[in-house]
């Protein structure tokens, strides 16, 4: 089976207040999913929904994951395909980036302190992966806000999942860093194969990332197909009640989305 989440109509409220409604998506092996959409449209708690973080609440509709409810899967088993990355700004575990990653391996292994050659491998592998080898040893609490989201994010891959969800995870990062981070995630889909889900405030990562864009707005499904189409004029609109100009990148030719002043 190449279908790795599905979305059934699924929707959340939460004391009695609809947060997400009606929301159909699938995703294949391997594909990237941005999703977007104004403040309030329900992008963060649909991340969590689909990594059942949500305490309380009610839900409609199913969650699949390899063709099979979420409900049935035990938390280990879901962190075995699963991984996420939250908005920065939360709280800080006191640990160091060592200690940290090393924690992100409990799906695999029978003791906190007992880890295996391949858990050790992945961790190293992860600290690679993101260029954090050189603050390992350094506590969380001491690293800047843009070195602690990269150290969640070598945490997540540490985890060695097939599915890799992120909340903003540019956040607090520079420039360059934040290019290090889109050129990390477009190496992780397509030479890796790993299907990844986002969620973004950038409007033109969807369009450089490609993959499959979902778009919220007021907790409904607004739009869900190929990001190539948020460059027709249309659905961003619709969707921000906002005007936007769509432009050329000179180099590469991708298209750009700009919002227009007020």
């Amino acid at each position: 089976m190449n279908t790795v989440l599905r979305c059934n109509e699924f929707s959340f409220s939460l004391a009695g207040v609809s947060i997400i409604d009606g929301i159909n998506f699938s995703l294949k092996k391997g594909e990237y999913l941005s999703i977007i959409g104004p403040n309030g449209s329900g992008k963060s708690t649909l991340l969590k929904c689909l990594l059942r973080l949500h305490e309380g609440g009610q839900s409609r509709g199913q969650i699949q994951l390899f063709g099979q409810p979420i409900t049935e899967y035990s938390q280990r088993d879901l962190a075995r395909h699963m991984a996420y990355v939250p908005q920065a700004g939360g709280r800080i575990p006191p640990f160091t980036v060592a200690e940290f990653l090393k924690l992100s391996r409990y799906p695999y292994s029978a003791h906190r302190n007992a880890l295996s050659l391949q858990d050790k491998g992945e961790v190293a592998r992860a600290l690679e992966l993101t260029d954090m080898q050189g603050l390992a040893h350094k506590n969380l609490a001491t690293l800047s806000g843009g070195e602690r989201q990269r150290a969640f994010l070598a945490a997540a891959l540490a985890q060695g999942t097939d599915v890799l969800l992120l909340d903003e995870p540019a956040s607090f990062l520079d420039p360059r860093h934040a290019a290090g981070l889109n050129a990390l995630l477009k190496y992780l889909n397509r030479q890796q194969g790993m299907t990844i889900i986002t969620v973004t405030h950038d409007l033109n990562h969807p369009l450089d990332a490609g993959g499959q864009v979902l778009v919220l707005r007021h907790g409904w499904q607004a739009f869900f197909g190929p990001s190539s189409q948020l460059a027709i004029p249309g659905i961003l609109e619709a969707a921000f009640e906002h005007r936007f100009t769509y432009l050329k990148h000179p180099t590469t030719g991708k298209p750009l989305v700009l919002a227009e002043q007020c």
